[in-house]
């Protein structure tokens, strides 16, 4: 969202005009979080308000617990039901807790969960060893040069006294960023240091995103540039580095990456069936509004024209919300599910040179569970083909098949929905929700796994024939059935088709395989993420 802006400073760089996903989009604003503080009951009533009382179209919130609750105790769950009901697009984010399994947050099937990629901008700092040599890190904050100071290496955990060992007075120090960034910057000026290089951690790898304070001379390097001034500081009797900040910098062609502080799949509940992250947007240095002038901004700067470089999947999700109000303009007609799925199932898993996806975290492509069904194409989404479509018939079952009580499972639907009995209702299990990815379970009890779907032809042709290509999970057999869809006539027909997934003997155990479903016709390639979980 967003209107037009010219002249956006961001430490001290002008980045020229800048809109929103949506600029000509209305923006309602609802303050649900003080004093660092959000409260769930504000986040439910806000949400409520939005789709029943203002009428909006699209809402996004960038916040959840903690820790993953049953729904009918998740307050944003149960207000992002109501709204999605109401046929509200309802965008939220996967939270920052990344590259670690299991930390993604907002796992219900009737939200858009988006993780965080990087762009191709990025706040440079440059480290500058004695040898000459020059590494490109970050920081978030502009700094004075430091120039020509002695770099020392500390190894091991500030917090259990690793700093107290060492003089560290007016040199840039070298440390592992294991601990909060704020901390080990607070740390260091306490103790004299005139800087600070941290180096990210063999599972962050070739991250160099700052997410600290930034309040000192400072730049956060990758694990392998890390390792490298490391060898220098061991080579010499005298190591000596600068740290100079360089600003905002633009690669145009730089490849959008998994940021390596997206949360991960699979959600840490039981029998939630379904695939999460959904998908990923732009969530690394993005530019935005910020109410106060940052230390680089431009000292005649208006308070209305002051932007930040900020990330995570709080800056992701607004992207998401963003285009599908502009889907949602083009076609007014599309439910929230529809949209969903337009995205979902358009999203890019290569870039346009063909190569993959990568996670900063490994340096290799990404999973499924960092990245979702990949990178948004808002151009593609517009026409997909085939869309996955979910309703209260589709969604009430999947509810009470998670065995939910009566009670509860009316609490949380109440708004849009009135005594529901899930003794006399059909229950169905997460792998057959109709959604646009598939999540299934295979074990060596239960080494076969049937899950169905149902597509929907929105294609501007109503006369398409689409046909399966599979690519399949290693060690699990995929089977398709029918694998031909054949529309014709009426709009709006459905087909239903079922995958078969069948565990081999030489199948990974206790971990996971990845493959693709996509149906492909004339016109249209309509991509499904396969995502099965191997167990004992």
């Amino acid at each position: 969202m967003g209107a037009f802006v010219r002249d956006v400073m961001v430490e001290g760089s002008n980045l020229g005009t800048a809109s929103g996903m949506a600029p000509r989009a209305h923006l309602a604003m609802y303050e649900v979080c003080l004093a660092d503080m959000c409260s769930a009951t504000e986040m439910l009533t806000a949400t409520e308000r939005g789709a029943f009382l203002d009428g909006v179209d699209v809402l996004s919130i960038s916040a959840s617990d903690n820790k993953q609750k049953p729904f009918y105790d998740d307050l944003i769950a149960v207000g992002s039901f109501s709204a999605v009901m109401a046929g509200v697009f309802f965008s939220t984010s996967a939270g920052n807790a990344g590259p670690t399994a299991e930390t993604v947050t907002n796992c219900a099937p009737w939200q858009l969960t988006v993780g965080a990629s990087t762009v191709g901008r990025r706040i440079i700092s440059k480290v500058q060893l004695g040898n000459g040599l020059v590494i490109n890190g970050e920081a978030s904050r502009g700094y004075k040069r430091v120039q020509n100071k002695p770099i020392v290496y500390v190894g091991g955990r500030f917090a259990d006294g690793a700093l107290k060992a060492v003089d560290i007075r007016d040199k840039i120090v070298l440390c592992n960023r294991v601990e909060s960034a704020a901390m080990l910057e607070k740390m260091v000026a306490d103790a004299g240091g005139v800087g600070m290089i941290a180096i990210s951690t063999q599972m962050q790898f070739l991250a160099t995103t700052p997410l600290g304070a930034n309040f000192m001379p400072l730049s956060r390097v990758s694990y392998p540039d890390g390792e490298t001034i490391k060898a220098y500081i061991n080579s010499t009797a005298n190591p000596m580095a600068s740290l100079r900040f360089a600003g905002v910098v633009l690669n145009a062609s730089a490849l959008p990456a998994i940021a390596e502080y997206s949360s991960r799949g699979p959600c840490d509940l039981p029998n939630i069936g379904v695939l999460k992250p959904d998908i990923t947007g732009p969530g690394t240095n993005i530019g935005a509004a910020a109410p106060f002038k940052s230390p680089g901004a431009n000292a005649t700067a208006a308070p209305t024209r002051t932007f930040s470089a900020k990330s995570g999947t709080s800056m992701s999700a607004p992207h998401l919300a963003g285009i599908a109000a502009v889907i949602k303009k083009a076609h007014p007609e599309w439910s929230p599910a529809v949209i969903k799925s337009a995205m979902m199932t358009t999203a890019d898993v290569t870039h346009r040179d063909g190569t993959p996806v990568i996670d900063l975290s490994t340096g290799a492509p990404a999973s499924y569970f960092a990245m979702g069904a990949g990178l948004v194409n808002p151009t593609k989404a517009l026409d997909p083909g085939l869309v996955y479509d979910l309703t209260a018939d589709d969604l009430v079952p999947y509810i009470c098949g998670l065995g939910y009580n009566d009670s509860f499972v009316n609490d949380m639907i109440a708004q849009p929905l009135k005594n529901v009995t899930c003794a006399k209702s059909k229950k169905i299990q997460g792998k057959d929700l109709n959604y646009p990815s598939f999540l299934v379970t295979l074990t060596a009890a239960a080494p076969v796994a049937t899950a169905r779907r149902t597509a929907t032809n929105i294609g501007k042709q109503p006369l398409e024939v689409y046909r399966a290509e599979v690519v399949a999970p290693p060690g699990v057999a995929v089977e398709v059935v029918p694998n031909r869809l054949e529309f014709g006539g009426a709009a709006l027909q459905r087909r239903e088709f079922t995958v078969k997934f069948t565990r081999g003997r030489n199948a990974a155990v206790n971990g996971a395989a990845e493959g693709s479903l996509r149906w492909v016709s004339g016109k249209h390639s309509v991509r499904s993420p396969l995502a099965v979980l191997l167990k004992q």
